[in-house]
């Protein structure tokens, strides 16, 4: 004989969607540990650059300053200063390559943090390929606060997770249905050759235990819980974005000031005291401090621009948006 057990057609087609559901949970959940993996990476990298960053600015500053140490020996030797200016060059050149050995040693310490977020030994080296940049943001607050809001993988989560929930709740309802079984058998018998039969059963539950109405009743609970979960989920969703755009904005505004004035500033004030100085207009430490203010602008620049590219990551991490 052969049976085969057959089930209510709404069971089987609850019970597709809810797995269908798990499918796309699970496909979303890796997208999300992509968007948070791609972000930690990013953060990493950036802060292993600003290190590099940090040391050409002062590579290049060091150069300057020996440049204007060499002048000051021949207006020394020429009689034209005294030893103590000097002296004074000399310890700003070693105040600098302090500062130097300092923003290595941080370099190393990023570099193994680098390595170790992307799965290699902590001292295998690598060159960076890339700069820091600054990508614009168009900011229309409202409308780009929505559209990081839709495309959050962990919103969408949570609202697959409620319909999840709901189709478990329609297969639960399933079980005060019947189930059936169809079957066909043969038998030989010395008085018959052949004896074909056909059967066809109907299994009914009990519908006075409380299984099935317990399978409801928990059901029900969890779409609540799911439903309540997305709740607070959109809320933590949307306030971290706003942070993140609060930020972001803060950052490019800091850039802006730089970029606009800042730079060309401290530089032309450096090439007008380096002119002042030539003419006998101003001493050595007047020269040496303005070498301090250009030194110092184009640390915090980059330390603006290190600033703005870690806003964009963690606007990224915030709205969790698909690795694309």
């Amino acid at each position: 004989s052969l049976s085969q057990q057959i089930e209510f057609p709404t069971k089987r087609s609850n019970r597709i969607g809810v797995a269908s559901l798990d499918k796309e949970l699970a496909q979303l959940n890796v997208e999300r540990t992509k968007s948070l993996v791609t972000a930690s990476v990013k953060q990493s990298y950036y802060s292993l650059l600003f290190s590099e960053r940090i040391i050409q600015g002062l590579e290049e500053q060091l150069k300057l300053l020996k440049d204007f140490q060499q002048l000051l020996t021949g207006r020394y030797q020429a009689g034209e200063n005294n030893y103590l200016d000097v002296v004074r060059a000399k310890v700003e050149i070693t105040r600098i390559n302090n500062d130097i050995a300092d923003a290595r040693r941080e370099g190393r310490v990023r570099q193994h943090q680098l390595n170790i977020t992307i799965g290699r030994n902590s001292d295998e080296p690598f060159v960076l390929a890339d700069s820091l940049s600054r990508t614009p943001w168009v900011f229309k607050q409202d409308s780009l606060f929505e559209a990081l809001t839709k495309k959050s993988s962990r919103l969408k989560i949570a609202q697959l997770s409620v319909n999840r929930q709901q189709q478990s709740l329609s297969l639960a309802k399933t079980s005060y249905l019947p189930d059936f079984e169809i079957g066909l058998a043969n038998q030989r018998r010395a008085e018959v050759n052949n004896l074909w039969g056909v059967e066809f059963k109907m299994s009914l539950p009990l519908w006075f235990w409380q299984e099935p109405k317990g399978q409801v009743q928990e059901a029900t609970a969890l779409t609540d819980i799911a439903t309540a979960t997305q709740t607070a989920v959109e809320r933590r969703v949307r306030a971290s974005i706003l942070d993140a755009l609060d930020l972001l904005q803060v950052a490019e505004t800091q850039l802006n000031a730089f970029d606009e004035s800042l730079l060309m500033d401290s530089k032309d004030i450096l090439s007008t005291a380096i002119t002042l100085y030539q003419n006998n207009q101003i001493d050595v430490l007047n020269l040496l401090d303005v070498y301090r203010t250009y030194r110092a602008t184009k640390v915090e620049y980059l330390r603006a621009l290190y600033n703005y590219t870690i806003a964009v990551a963690e606007l990224e991490a915030a709205a969790e948006l698909p690795s694309e």
